[in-house]
C-alpha cells in the first residue's frame, strides 16, 4: 500500500485574527476522517500562539508523536479562496477568523475544491485511524475499534512506547481521581472491546506488567459491579496474591506464567459474568494457555531439570507453599506427559527426587497421628497422575514399597476426607491390573474390612471387591470371603433400629451384584435379614429401589428365590407389597399347575449369562422419566433407582479455581 509522507507542497503557514492577522504556526496541512468527523488537520513544524484546539498526535507510520491543529470541516461553514493560494473561514466552534496560507497553489486549490464540493480525498492511512484516545474521544475509539480492528492492532503493538496504551492509563488514573463514573464505565467498554478483537499480541500487552493493574482496574467499573459490594480485582491482585519463584527462569518463561495466570484470573474471575463457555474468546484463551504451557513445561523439564529436581528432593521444607505448587503444576501440565520427551524427562526427574517416597512417607505419618493435611492430597494427586500416564512405574514402586504404599490407602480410606475415596478406587483399579499387585490388594481389603466399616469406606471397598471379581474368569474362594464381609453389614443393620442407609447401601449394592454371578448361593444366609430390612418401617426410597432390583435377579435364580419365599412366609411377611409379585409366581407351582419352568436348565448356560449382563446394566440405569411421574394405582410397581457415586476425574482443583476471590499463589 503506497503510504504518503508529509511534503512540502503541504506546507503552509496558519494566521488567525485578533484584531489584525497574526501568523500562528507553521505545518503540513492535510484534510483526514477521524473520530467521526471529517477535519483539516494541520501537523506543527513550528508553533507561536496557543489555541485550545491543539491536540497531541500519534503518528502510525513514524510512531513520532506530534502536536496538530485540528479543524472539523462543518457543512455550515462558508470557505473563501482569496488570491491564488488562501484560504480563509470563520472557525464557529472557536469563534475565530482562520486563514491558510499555502507553499503550492496548486494543492490549495486541490483542498479547497473539496471543501466546496464535501467530496474528500483521503490520502494519508491516518485519515481512517483515532488520533490518541482521550476523555472526550472514547465513543469514537469504540467505534474504531470495532470497524478498523487491524490498525488498533497495529498501533497497539508495533509502537514501542505504545502510546495508545499509554493515554488509556492517563484517563483511568484521572477519571477515577475525579470520579468520573461515566468515562470509567466507556474505558470498561473500550477494554472489552480491545479484548474482543481476539489478538494475543493485544492480550499480551494488556496483562503486560505495566499496564495489567490499569485493565483490572478498569474492568472493576462494568455497570453490574457498583455499591459497597464492589469486587476489587486490584486489591486481590496487589494484597492477597503472592508469586513464588521455584528455580530461576528465563525472563520470556516468567512472562509466560504470568501471562497464563493473570488471564486465567480474567477468564474465571473478572469475566466470568458475561463469559459463556462456548463463547469463542472463551476457547480462544484457553488455546493461548495451552501452547504457554506446553513452553513452560519444556522449559522446566529440559532446560531447568536440575533444579527442578533439587526443589522436589526438598519438597517437605515449606510444604504448603511447595504443595500448591505441585497440585497447579499436575492440574495444568498433566495432558503434556503424553508426549514422550516430556513424559521421560518428568519421570526421571521424580526418580531421582525419590518423590513418591518422600510423600508416602509424609502421609503415612500425617495419617497415623489422625491429621488431615494437604500432603495427603498431593499424594494422590501425583500418584493418580503417575497411574494414568505410567502405569508400570507405579507398579515398580510398589515393588520396593507395597507395605507403606497399602497402609496409606489404609489410613487414607478411614480418614473420612471429602474427595479421597474416588482417587483411591481410581488408584487401586489401574495399579491392580498387574496380578502380583492384585493380590496385595486383595490382601489389603480384607485387612480393611475386618475393621469397623463407616459408610464411605464400605462403599469404596464394595466397589473395589465387585471390581476384582469382575476381572476374574472365576471368583476365587478369597473373593468369596471377601463378599461375605460387605453382606454382614445387612446382618449388623438388620439388628439397629436406627439404620445407616449409606452403610446399608454398600452391602444391597453387593447383594445385588452376587445374585447376578454363578456364586449366588452364598447368599443364602443373608436372606433373612433381607426380608427384615425390606420391611423395616425406616426403609428409605432408594434403598427400597434397590431391593426391588434385587428380587428381580432372585426370581431367575429358582433355588435363591425358593429359600427367600420360604423366609417370607416364615416370618409372615408375604402381604408385604415388596414380595406380592414374587409370592404369585411361585404359588403357580405349588397349586399343581402345569408350568414348565426352563430356567432351571439355562441358568447357567453362556447364553442366559449374556442376558443377565444386560438385564442389570439396563436394571441400575437412573430413570429419571420413572422417578419424576405419579404412579397411577392399577401399575406394576417397578419403579426402581440406583445410588451412584459422581467420581472425580483425580483433579484436587478444578478449573474455575479462581472463582472464590482468596490468597492463592500465582
Amino acid at each position: 500500500m503506497h503510504q504518503q509522507q508529509m511534503n512540502n507542497q503541504q506546507r503552509a503557514k496558519i494566521y488567525v485574527l485578533q484584531g489584525q492577522w497574526e501568523e500562528f504556526c507553521i505545518g503540513y496541512v492535510q484534510i483526514v476522517h477521524t473520530d467521526g468527523a471529517t477535519f483539516i488537520r494541520c501537523i506543527l513544524e513550528t508553533q507561536k500562539k496557543q489555541c485550545c484546539n491543539l491536540v497531541q498526535f500519534g503518528h502510525l507510520i513514524t510512531n513520532k508523536e506530534e502536536q496538530c491543529l485540528n479543524l472539523k470541516v462543518n457543512p455550515e461553514t462558508i470557505y473563501e479562496f482569496q488570491g491564488d493560494n488562501i484560504i480563509q473561514w470563520q472557525e464557529s466552534e472557536i469563534n475565530l477568523d482562520i486563514a491558510i496560507s499555502f507553499i503550492d497553489s496548486r494543492y490549495a486549490l486541490e483542498i479547497w475544491n473539496q471543501l466546496q464540493k464535501r467530496h474528500f480525498r483521503y490520502d494519508d492511512i491516518e485519515s481512517t485511524y483515532p488520533i490518541l484516545p482521550s476523555q472526550q474521544n472514547l465513543e469514537a475509539i469504540l467505534s474504531q475499534i470495532s470497524d478498523s480492528p487491524e490498525l488498533i492492532i497495529q498501533k497497539i503493538t508495533n509502537d514501542p512506547r505504545n502510546q495508545f496504551m499509554e493515554a488509556i492509563k492517563r484517563i483511568f488514573e484521572d477519571a477515577e481521581i475525579q470520579s468520573n463514573y461515566h468515562v470509567l464505565e466507556q474505558l470498561h467498554y473500550v477494554i472489552r472491546s480491545l479484548i474482543y478483537i481476539k489478538n494475543e499480541s493485544v492480550m499480551k500487552s494488556l496483562l503486560s506488567e505495566k499496564y495489567y493493574m490499569t485493565l483490572f482496574g478498569i474492568m472493576e467499573y462494568h455497570s453490574e459491579n457498583k455499591g459497597p459490594q464492589r469486587v476489587s480485582y486490584r486489591n486481590f491482585l496487589k494484597n492477597q496474591l503472592r508469586f513464588h519463584k521455584i528455580t530461576e527462569f528465563e525472563e520470556e518463561t516468567i512472562e509466560k506464567i504470568h501471562f497464563n495466570y493473570r488471564l486465567s484470573y480474567l477468564k474465571e474471575s473478572v469475566m466470568a459474568y458475561y463469559l459463556y463457555i462456548e463463547d469463542p474468546l472463551y476457547n480462544e484463551f484457553n488455546f493461548y494457555i495451552h501452547e504457554n504451557n506446553s513452553k513452560i513445561l519444556e522449559s522446566l523439564l529440559i532446560h531447568h531439570k536440575d533444579q527442578f529436581e533439587k526443589f522436589l528432593e526438598k519438597i517437605m521444607d515449606d510444604f504448603e507453599v511447595k504443595c500448591k505448587f505441585i497440585n497447579e503444576f499436575f492440574l495444568q501440565f498433566k495432558p503434556f506427559l503424553a508426549i514422550k520427551q516430556l513424559n521421560d524427562a518428568f519421570l526421571d526427574i521424580i526418580t531421582q527426587a525419590n518423590l513418591l517416597k518422600i510423600l508416602y512417607q509424609n502421609t503415612l505419618l500425617k495419617v497415623q497421628q489422625q491429621l488431615s493435611s494437604q500432603v495427603c492430597f498431593t499424594t494422590l494427586q501425583i500418584t493418580i497422575m503417575i497411574a494414568n500416564q505410567n502405569q508400570q512405574y507405579l507398579q515398580d514402586f510398589l515393588i520396593n514399597n507395597h507395605d507403606i504404599f497399602w497402609q496409606c490407602m489404609e489410613g487414607l480410606l478411614f480418614c473420612q476426607v471429602n474427595n479421597l475415596n474416588n482417587i483411591i478406587i481410581d488408584i487401586v483399579e489401574i495399579i491392580c491390573s498387574n496380578p502380583t499387585v492384585q493380590k496385595q490388594c486383595i490382601e489389603w481389603l480384607r485387612r480393611c474390612l475386618l475393621q469397623p466399616l463407616n459408610f464411605s469406606a464400605a462403599l469404596v471397598l464394595q466397589e473395589l471387591v465387585q471390581w476384582i471379581c469382575q476381572q476374574q474368569k472365576s471368583i476365587t474362594q478369597d473373593l468369596v470371603i471377601l463378599s461375605n464381609y460387605i453382606l454382614n453389614i445387612l446382618i449388623q443393620q438388620s439388628k439397629q433400629q436406627i439404620k445407616d442407609k449409606f452403610l446399608l447401601m454398600s452391602g444391597l449394592k453387593h447383594f445385588k451384584y452376587i445374585s447376578t454371578t454363578t456364586i449366588s448361593e452364598i447368599l443364602k444366609p443373608y436372606c433373612n435379614s433381607l426380608v427384615l430390612l425390606a420391611v423395616s418401617k425406616r426403609m428409605d426410597g432408594i434403598l427400597e429401589g434397590q431391593i426391588k432390583d434385587i428380587l428381580k435377579f432372585i426370581k431367575l435364580k429358582n433355588n435363591l428365590s425358593q429359600h427367600l419365599i420360604l423366609i417370607v412366609k416364615t416370618l409372615n411377611c408375604q402381604n408385604h407389597h415388596l414380595f406380592v409379585r414374587l409370592l404369585d409366581q411361585n404359588d403357580q407351582i405349588v397349586d399343581g399347575k402345569l408350568i414348565i419352568d426352563y430356567s432351571r436348565d439355562y441358568e447357567d448356560s453362556e447364553e442366559h449369562q449374556e442376558q443377565q449382563v444386560v438385564l442389570e446394566k439396563e436394571d441400575i440405569k437412573l430413570d429419571f422419566s420413572k422417578i419424576i411421574r405419579r404412579r397411577k394405582e392399577d401399575e406394576e410397581e417397578d419403579d426402581e433407582t440406583h445410588l451412584r457415586d459422581q467420581k472425580l476425574s483425580g483433579i484436587i482443583f478444578g478449573e474455575s479455581c479462581f472463582k472464590r476471590i482468596k490468597p492463592d499463589d500465582d
